[in-house]
């Protein structure tokens, strides 16, 4: 029985096969392939052919592996005696090589793979790495003459101007905001993205920013023949723990879209108090229009970056201000959603988590005025300016001349500050963080530590228009006492000045 069984399932794996010394079939058990006795090994397969001359040397043995031969692949043994004739081996090894090759090809895809991710990754990176250099150093450019508009057109205020050409200035200034807010927007995305985005918590009067919305927003919707109104909850706390400045960027962005997509009725803010826990509030800001709407399927994109729904040119805009609004509110832990509907309408909804004081003292703030400031010293104050933009240049000669209380020396770069702090004694100087030879996070340690310790105490504030911003640690580290961002105002810069000089 085992015999029989052995016929029917056993297959033969290998091929014996003698050959005469030029390359003659003498006998073969043909298991494998048909060989008639007396044919040539080498017109079986050429792979014979380069064989044959190797077989002159007596008891020799050579293997190949993984020769294709026919349909097969098959290792060879090929053996030679002394008075007898050479012996070929064939081995059948298909299935072998097969599975083989199978686990290679998918350990070499996996291989693959695993480059082609790793350079995607990379590419990914420096495409990354780029955008981050590439929008620092458009901030950077872009802001120095943004800060010059706002400066020059306030220095032409003060002029005699007729009331057409103080209109004009003033339609140029709104427009420098404006620009200047679209910046901002496109800066804060990416700070988001880097993970550099940072909120800020202090107490805030809540009613006196709704006031201030109310103001800015009834107004401009006024210029539209439109209706602004806020609708506060009463049991919402009138002082709140947050983030003030970008509390009032979600409102500013979401209005601005609701009076921008609104021609005719009203637009609404209204404030309800969710819940409130010892000293927490949890309050909801809707925005609700009576503007155009959008259409059901085009809902979900309002939050996408760059992508605005409607594409007439009636209604420019750079598609980041309800993105910004997302980014932002996710950001501060909370939530949005929109709901609206063609022809009628959109509704705005975001909640977020806030704290408020169990007990606050109302303080007495007087606002700043240009006025206010005064420095009085007998002698003028002494300031170095180094920077190397022309525009920024003049900008700071303008406003220090307006004062009459300071002398101004001028350094275009890191060597030449060095030769001025040598020289000279400044009682302030005002840095630019990037300089053509120099980071100001460079200069400002060289300039701590000259000799007798000169400058150890003298206030440093440097001028920055980075994209990230600048962090507390950072210049702090590098002897910096505050920073400036740029673009700033008159107002700004002589109030920085005056921390310094009481």
């Amino acid at each position: 029985m085992l015999e029989f069984y052995k016929k029917q399932h056993l297959y033969p794996k290998v091929q014996f096969i003698v050959i005469a010394k030029n390359g003659e079939v003498t006998a073969s058990d043909d298991n494998l392939f048909p060989l008639e006795p007396g044919s040539d090994i080498a017109e079986f397969h050429p792979f014979f052919e380069s064989v044959i001359p190797l077989l002159a040397d007596k008891n020799t043995q050579l293997s190949y592996y993984c020769i294709h031969i026919k349909d097969k692949i098959c290792d060879v043994d090929c053996k030679t005696f002394e008075g007898k004739d050479p012996l070929i081996v064939i081995h059948d090894l298909t299935e072998h090589y097969e599975s083989l090759q199978l686990v290679t090809q998918m350990r070499n895809e996996t291989v693959i793979e695993s480059e082609i991710l790793s350079l995607q990754n990379t590419y990914l990176q420096e495409k990354e790495a780029f955008k981050r250099t590439f929008i620092a150093n458009f901030s950077h450019e872009l802001r120095n003459p943004l800060t010059g508009i706002f400066s020059f057109t306030e220095m032409l205020e003060k002029t005699h101007l007729s009331d057409e050409q103080y209109d004009l200035v003033e339609v140029v200034k709104s427009l420098c905001q404006d620009l200047n807010i679209m910046i901002e927007d496109i800066l804060d995305l990416s700070k988001i993205e880097v993970g550099k985005f940072f909120t800020k918590d202090e107490v805030f009067d809540f009613d006196e920013m709704l006031d201030t919305v109310n103001f800015i927003y009834s107004t401009k919707a006024r210029q539209k023949n439109l209706n602004f109104q806020i609708h506060r909850d009463e049991k919402i706390p009138q002082y709140i723990e947050g983030d003030q400045s970008r509390i009032k960027q979600l409102l500013a962005n979401t209005i601005e879209n609701a009076i921008k997509f609104t021609d005719e009725g009203q637009v609404d803010l209204y404030l309800k108090l969710n819940n409130k826990r010892a000293n927490k509030v949890n309050i909801q800001f809707e925005i609700t229009d009576t503007g155009i709407g959008i259409a059901k399927k085009d809902l979900n994109d309002i939050f996408t970056s760059f992508t605005q729904v409607h594409k007439d040119n009636k209604y420019p805009g750079s598609g980041l201000g309800l993105a910004i609004v997302k980014n932002l509110v996710t950001l501060m832990e909370g939530n949005i959603s929109a709901e609206s509907e063609l022809g009628k309408g959109t509704s705005i909804r975001f909640n977020l988590k806030l704290k408020f004081p169990l007990h606050h003292r109302e303080k007495q703030k007087k606002k700043t005025q240009e006025s206010d400031i005064l420095f009085n010293n007998p002698d003028k104050y002494s300031i170095l300016l180094i920077e190397d933009n022309k525009i920024s240049q003049i900008i700071v000669l303008k406003i220090l001349a307006s004062q009459g209380a300071f002398f101004l020396d001028i350094a275009e770069n890191g060597a030449q500050a060095m030769e001025r702090v040598e020289e000279n004694d400044y009682d302030l100087i005002l840095m630019d963080l990037r300089l053509p030879d120099i980071s100001g996070y460079e200069l400002a340690p060289l300039i701590r530590d000259l000799p007798e310790k000169k400058y150890a105490k003298t206030p440093i504030v440097a001028l920055s228009g980075s994209m990230m911003g600048d962090g507390k640690n950072d210049y702090k580290k590098a002897g910096i006492n505050d920073i400036l961002q740029k673009p700033f105002q008159e107002l700004q810069l002589l109030k920085q000045l005056k921390k310094f000089f009481k």
